[in-house]
């Protein structure tokens, strides 16, 4: 059922793992050949739907975090016992089957369509890194074991991660309209700061899983969700060094104060997280 009190991930379209591994080949065949195409032919400018695909998803990030913040505190308030574990746990089992795991199943489906980021950016003949394509092929296998196993922890890297990308694409279509946003630097740094509260709000889990009460979700897709984590912290962190520190230390050594160092693109430039 679709309806956000009924819902069922069993039961929900795009819930077979069919999906995630046909999206991903998909995907990298199309973006590929599409770089191809434009190998020889001008950049396309798409300024208004560039404009229109920020904005909305800058909306739906913003509604998907507070959406799960509602419902997490709704079940913390109306849990008489061990309020915290249910909304680690799930103990009762109603926390996967409802409102929270509705808004979750829409964060899962909103990764499919961020795979437009990426077509976008080849018409535009922007540059991809690995990084880039790496995180939009990772993301779409690791949401998926979350919803299958019922690991209701991951309302946490929902939230993280949803509250990033208000930001982010809010500068997205500021940029695309001529807007300069002067703190586009520190959303890189709050994207470093998101994975470090993914990796240690989750640290928990193995104790809860193994205990006598047991939890919701399974200890595979919490390693798998570690190992993703851990590689997109090392991968931004070395980007940012690399974009930020680097480079301007480059700058001032090599052309004095007085010279106006290039512009170095940074992770927005190229990777939507």
């Amino acid at each position: 059922m679709l309806l956000p009190d009924r819902f069922e991930w069993k039961s929900a379209p795009m819930s077979s793992v069919i999906y995630p591994v046909c999206a991903i080949p998909i995907y990298l065949s199309l973006i590929f050949s599409l770089q191809f195409y434009m190998r020889s032919r001008p950049p396309l400018k798409l300024r208004t739907p560039t404009v229109i695909h920020n904005i909305f998803l800058c909306v739906l990030s913003f509604a998907m975090a507070l959406g799960v913040l509602i419902e997490v505190l709704r079940t913390f308030v109306s849990t008489s016992t061990n309020a915290t574990r249910e909304i680690l746990c799930d103990l009762s089992a109603h926390a996967m089957r409802g409102r929270m795991a509705w808004w979750m199943y829409i964060f899962y489906l909103s990764k499919f369509y961020e795979l437009l980021d990426t077509v976008v950016m080849v018409l535009k003949k922007r540059r991809l890194n690995f990084l880039h394509v790496y995180h939009h092929c990772i993301v779409l296998p690791l949401f998926y074991v979350y919803m299958s196993t019922n690991m209701v922890l991951q309302w946490i890297l929902v939230v993280a991660n949803s509250s990033v990308h208000v930001a982010m694409y809010y500068y997205y279509a500021m940029a695309a309209v001529g807007v300069k946003v002067w703190w586009k630097k520190y959303i890189t740094q709050a994207q470093i700061i998101q994975f470090i509260i993914d990796l240690t709000a989750t640290w928990p889990y193995p104790f809860l899983y193994f205990s006598a009460s047991g939890c919701s979700g399974s200890m595979r897709g919490w390693l798998f969700g570690q190992a993703v984590g851990l590689s997109f912290f090392k991968l931004f962190r070395d980007f940012y060094l690399q974009s930020y520190t680097n480079n301007k230390l480059k700058a001032q050594k090599g052309c004095g104060a007085s010279s106006v160092p290039k512009h170095v693109p940074d992770a927005h430039d190229n990777n939507k997280l």
